[in-house]
């Protein structure tokens, strides 16, 4: 059974990738396809980096659409070219769906009570390489601490995916369209739609390994460790308008990332709904700034799939 290290950029699942070896080294990218987005993220991504991105996602995600911009803080993006050099391990390049084709797909913006996010844009991509290029189930290293053990409660072991798509005829050859078949397909080759039905398959994905929580790895721990390298993590980890963190972040994370944060500020306005359940983006901007937060501590996904 091959062991997988699940990684995001950020310095706790770095830790692991430093000091847990294993056999693939996989970080999946959350991306935004927008143009627009293009031109408000190029101040921290050059046409240099996103070739260098556009390269690695390449190999094993040719047919997702070329990188553009990411919800991530873009210096996660150097973090992943500096880490690889650092444990001297190639590490897999993936990628998901573009955030606005989700929220398309979902009809719902992520937040508390619809959380697919990590699941659609994440954990998607690392299932589907492993299904096809590797046996299943894997042991796979979660980047959870031993002063947020609780996570590890919510973790899951397996995956629900579609694993056939029928056309909806009959026993007679006729199409189905009395409304059991929920997924329309437009067909332009016959000038109509057609109707599908996904089968689908919950199998095991993955058996999970919490190193750091084993062996009592809190924050200060990894905090001292990455002190001693010029490798530059960003402040704070995984997508910056992430609904399970906290308001005071996510206004910090304006000052950071303003591009990004407005993006999501426009994805609420379009859909008419908000990523956090007490307070908008726009009132979120509109909050005053506490100089001293300590950044980084309200991003904790509890869906039971992220990376830290």
């Amino acid at each position: 059974m091959i062991t997988v290290n699940s990684l995001s950029g950020g310095k706790t699942s770095s830790y692991i990738a430093a000091h847990y070896p294993a056999d693939i080294d996989v970080f999946s990218l959350v991306c935004i396809d927008d143009p627009q987005a293009n031109a408000q993220c190029s101040i921290k991504v050059d046409k240099k980096l996103r070739q260098m991105v556009n390269d690695r996602l390449q190999k094993y995600c040719s047919n997702m659409p070329e990188f553009v911009a990411t919800a991530e803080d873009p210096l996660t993006i150097p973090v992943i070219f500096d880490l690889e050099q650092h444990i001297g391990r190639e590490i897999t390049w993936l990628r998901g769906i573009d955030f606005y084709d989700a929220i398309k797909i979902k009809r719902s913006i992520p937040n508390r009570t619809k959380r697919w996010c990590t699941t659609i844009l994440k954990i998607t991509p690392i299932f589907w390489f492993l299904y096809l290029y590797h046996s299943l189930p894997v042991k796979m290293r979660i980047g959870y601490r031993a002063d947020e053990a609780h996570r590890a409660e919510r973790f899951k072991e397996t995956f629900i995916f579609p694993y056939q798509c029928d056309l909806g005829i009959d026993k007679d050859g006729i199409l189905n369209t009395n409304g059991r078949y929920k997924q329309i397909f437009y067909d332009w080759s016959i000038g109509h739609s057609l109707p599908f039905m996904h089968r689908w398959s919950e199998i095991d994905f993955r058996i999970p390994e919490f190193p750091l929580i084993d062996d009592d790895i809190d924050h200060r721990d990894v905090i001292n460790y990455w002190s001693n390298y010029p490798i530059r993590f960003p402040k704070d980890s995984n997508c910056q308008f992430c609904f399970w963190k906290h308001p005071l972040q996510l206004r910090k994370n304006f000052e950071e990332n303003k591009s990004i944060m407005y993006t999501a500020m426009i994805m609420e306005g379009i859909n008419g709904n908000r990523f956090h359940d007490g307070i908008s983006m726009h009132g979120i901007k509109e909050t005053g700034i506490q100089t001293d937060l300590f950044e980084g501590k309200y991003g904790g996904c509890q869906g039971g799939y992220c990376t830290n």
